[in-house]
Parts: C-alpha cells; sequence; structure tokens
C-alpha cells in the first residue's frame, strides 16, 4: 500500500502565509523605532546637559573664538574637539525658549547690539535674561533643530554656507536649509561611525 502524495498546493500556501507574516513582523518593528525615533528627535534639550552643537551643513562645532572669556568673544564654527569652548547648556527661560550659555566662560549667546538684520553678530555676553539671548530651539526631524532668535526671529545661520574653520555664525531670515540645522550631541555620549568601527575592530581581535 503506498501513502498519499503530499499536497504540494496546501505546503506552498502556508510557505506565502508564513512568508507574509514575516514581512508584516519586520514591517512593524520598522514603523515602531521610527517612531520611537521620531519622538527622539522631538525632545527639547535637557537642562543639565553639556552639549556641541554641530552643524548638518559644515560638520563643524559652535565655537566661542579663541576660547576667550571675555564679552563680545563672537560665535564661530570649527572642528568639534569637545572642548569647554565648544560645549554648551541649555538654561529654560521660560515659554519654550533658551539662553545658551558656554561652559569655559559662564557667558550666554546674544544677538550683539540687539540687531535686527541678516548676518547680526552673534557674541556672548553677560546672562542679562534679555529677549536677545532666548533661544527657541525647534525640532525638524533626523536629530536636527533649528535655534531662532526671540528678539529678531531670525535663526542661527552658518554665513555664507561657509565649509570654513572659523567662519561666524550669525543671524538670518529662517530657510530651514542645511546651513540652520544643528545637531546636539550631549557631551561625552559616543555615536557614530568612528565608534561603530572601533567595535568592529575590537569584536574581529577579540
Amino acid at each position: 500500500m503506498t501513502s498519499a502524495a503530499p499536497d504540494l498546493s496546501i505546503l506552498s500556501r502556508w510557505t506565502r502565509a508564513l512568508a507574509a507574516l514575516a514581512a508584516a513582523i519586520v514591517l512593524a518593528t520598522a514603523g515602531l523605532v521610527a517612531f520611537q525615533a521620531g519622538r527622539a528627535d522631538a525632545q527639547p534639550p535637557s537642562t543639565s546637559e553639556w552639549y556641541t552643537i554641530v552643524s548638518r551643513h559644515s560638520g563643524l562645532a559652535f565655537d566661542i573664538q579663541g576660547v576667550s572669556t571675555a564679552t563680545g568673544a563672537v560665535l564661530t564654527q570649527y572642528t568639534n574637539w569637545a572642548n569647554p569652548n565648544q560645549q554648551f547648556r541649555f538654561i529654560d527661560s521660560g515659554n519654550g525658549y533658551y539662553r545658551i550659555q558656554a561652559r569655559h566662560s559662564g557667558l550666554v549667546l546674544d544677538v550683539w547690539n540687539h540687531s535686527t538684520a541678516d548676518g547680526g553678530t552673534i557674541a556672548q555676553y553677560t546672562d542679562t535674561g534679555d529677549t536677545n539671548q532666548q533661544w527657541k530651539v525647534t525640532a525638524n526631524g533626523e536629530g536636527y533643530y533649528s535655534i531662532v532668535s526671540r528678539f529678531s526671529g531670525k535663526a542661527l545661520d552658518v554665513r555664507d554656507w561657509s565649509t570654513t574653520a572659523g567662519s561666524p555664525i550669525v543671524q538670518h531670515t529662517v530657510t530651514g536649509y542645511a546651513n540652520q540645522q544643528w545637531q546636539l550631541t550631549p557631551v561625552g555620549s559616543t555615536c557614530g561611525a568612528d565608534t561603530v568601527l572601533a567595535d568592529i575592530r575590537q569584536g574581529s581581535n577579540a
């Protein structure tokens, strides 16, 4: 007596059903990860952290020129060494605004001379709490933020789309372009390609 041949059509249907289920699980997981990442991007900066603030356009960081502790020293972009003159914290000013304090000097970012002009200088100054020292920090997705002056309504901007270290950061009409987008990284956090490559190298040497 011979046994009946398996019904391959049933097996095929089960295989397709399992493949569809696996694909649905992958998509749901990816959606959850993206949702959580979006929520993280939308979080305001912590007032208990020091940050480096890096331009999406140039990859260079906020830097108080010459490591100066004097009032009037200008804000520039420079290679990110995470030195104290490149570390900043956000002090809550209420109503969604912050003052941005340099770690090395204790002074805050200030729209110099209460300018409302495009290209107005951004410098450090004694913390007075005035509106030209208050900034709205808004997430625009993918881990980047715009930083807009309460006083002038203008955004922090890498002047002339420069990619040169030492170029000034000024205020300019809000455009949302990459030279007005900033990544906030808590000091001491380890992330990025260098860390991943180091982990890979360490694993290969184990």
